[in-house]
């Protein structure tokens, strides 16, 4: 996506690109846990969590020409070798409901897929209805669920895309005897 613009009503237009995350900065663990707190009811990173993911992880930013409006944060999956889980996405308030989550995740299985990831996965809240319908819109498919709090009667839903076949690409990976 080249140039966006927020609404008709606005004159100005940003350019919008999506960017991972290659060095840790205090600033970024900063702003990780900004936008997750402005996205979920409960924090999902300390700053300790949050520079882990930073390093260990695969995090992509989207920028509206130099600010970050969202944040993604991936993990490859100890289940399945060739799989990545989204842990956690979110846009800044302001930028939601105008697609850009849509394209924002897309462009991260797009990127995802070209470093060999062959699908992707993600929990969401079975009562999150705008996250259910983004993630369905862009090909994820319902394949589980899990009861988080009994009590509260949470149920978050496993949901999976296929990014590629191994008989495409023709490509085995293979772990080393004893993993």
């Amino acid at each position: 996506m080249d140039s966006f613009q927020i609404d008709e009503q606005s004159e100005r237009a940003y350019a919008i690109r999506l960017e991972e995350v290659v060095d840790v900065s205090a600033d970024l663990v900063q702003t990780l846990i900004e936008i997750d707190l402005q996205t979920f009811a409960e924090s999902t990173f300390s700053p300790y969590t949050a520079a882990a993911f930073l390093k260990a992880g695969r995090v992509f930013l989207l920028r509206a020409n130099d600010q970050i409006i969202g944040t993604c944060v991936c993990l490859r999956s100890w289940d399945r070798t060739n799989e990545a889980t989204i842990l956690s996405m979110g846009l800044r308030p302001g930028w939601r409901g105008q697609g850009l989550g849509q394209h924002f995740v897309q462009s991260v299985l797009d990127r995802l897929q070209e470093r060999g990831i062959r699908s992707c996965c993600l929990l969401v809240g079975r009562e999150n209805r705008r996250a259910l319908k983004l993630y369905e819109e862009v090909g994820f498919e319902h394949v589980g669920e899990s009861e988080v709090d009994a009590q509260n009667q949470d149920v978050l839903l496993l949901l999976r895309i296929q990014l590629s076949d191994a008989s495409q690409d023709g490509a085995v990976i293979e772990l080393p005897q004893g993993s």
